[in-house]
């Protein structure tokens, strides 16, 4: 019952509220209320009116081997005098970066200053013919650079590639641009030899894929470009064997080495594309005398030399062979 009578009573102070706003008298109060607050605020912007604006700078014109060593400001404050309506378009919005252009002869080390009159002479440019500049915070400024050493770096991909079951690269990874140009410290260069990309993992890849790869920041070290095009080849491969004969090296021209078998099978993984294009470069097939003439044995274990970046897996049978010595 208490409850109710909460609610009754609350409804009826809502309707004498709603009554007495919606009443004829306190409507005419109110919108001639609104009509002279308008009436106020648009004579008040057709008088001339001081406020302060912050404008931000953008500094152009500074060649990539050239650092500014301090912290220039990053914006100015500036106290301006104009009709109301004009300060509008100086609000936050709508300002655009004052361009401050540094372009000019850099030598080793050096400091630019913009003077009072020059940055005056910028800001008044900047501003509306009918705007009057009263006061600038700073009135100059003071850019100090040093010029920095430069060298050609190669870039090295850090990754993480997994193929699909199945599938194998066709080619060599490639990057492009494959060097890039970096500028810094000659105490910092010096000790690079490399530039390296950020992180990359790409798993279970059964296609081709092409990505841009930034490069990973070096402190107080700029580069010539923010990233690197990778182009990473793969298509399905099948196995193959061939025969391939022994090559013998370091042997003296007065000795010949007979091997039993003179060939061996070797089996490997290859890519569809280059199924067909085998060379009897592509896999040797090594047996170093040096290593022979200090041994004991008759059989001599094998070495496998892989000269393509699209052969994979490779195995020879049998590993070891038996051999002779002769004198020719």
């Amino acid at each position: 019952m208490a409850d109710n009578s909460f609610i009754k009573i609350l409804k009826y102070y809502i309707l004498k509220l709603k009554s007495f706003f919606f009443s004829k008298d306190v409507l005419s109060f109110l919108i001639f209320l609104a009509l002279s607050a308008s009436f106020w605020f648009v004579n008040a912007l057709d008088k001339e009116r001081e406020t302060s604006i912050t404008i931000p700078l953008r500094y152009v014109g500074v060649p990539q081997n050239i650092s500014i060593i301090n912290k220039p400001p990053s914006e100015i404050s500036v106290v301006v005098k104009d009709e109301g309506l004009r300060l509008f378009s100086y609000s936050k919005s709508h300002l655009t970066p004052l361009t401050i252009d540094l372009s000019r002869i850099f030598y080793e080390k050096g400091d630019i200053l913009i003077t009072r009159d020059q940055l005056s002479g910028k800001i008044s440019r900047y501003m509306r013919p009918t705007t009057t500049v009263l006061e600038v915070h700073p009135d100059s400024l003071l850019i100090q650079y040093e010029k920095l050493n430069v060298a050609v770096l190669p870039i090295e991909l850090v990754s993480k590639i997994e193929l699909m079951h199945q599938y194998i690269l066709s080619d060599k990874i490639q990057l492009d641009p494959t060097h890039i140009t970096v500028f810094g410290p000659k105490r910092i260069l010096d000790t690079l030899k490399t530039v390296r990309t950020e992180y990359v993992e790409l798993k279970d890849l059964n296609d081709t894929s092409i990505f841009r790869s930034k490069f990973k920041p070096i402190k107080s070290v700029r580069f010539s470009s923010k990233d690197t095009k990778v182009s990473v080849f793969v298509e399905m491969f099948t196995e193959k064997k061939v025969q391939i004969p022994i090559t013998f090296i370091n042997c003296p021209r007065n000795l010949s080495i007979r091997t039993f078998p003179a060939v061996v099978n070797a089996t490997y993984n290859v890519g569809l594309s280059h199924f067909n294009l085998f060379k009897p470069t592509d896999i040797q097939v090594v047996m170093d005398y040096n290593e022979l003439k200090s041994g004991k044995h008759s059989k001599q274990k094998l070495q496998i030399i892989n000269n393509t970046s699209h052969i994979s897996n490779l195995r020879i049978s049998p590993e070891e062979v038996e051999f002779l010595l002769e004198e020719k």
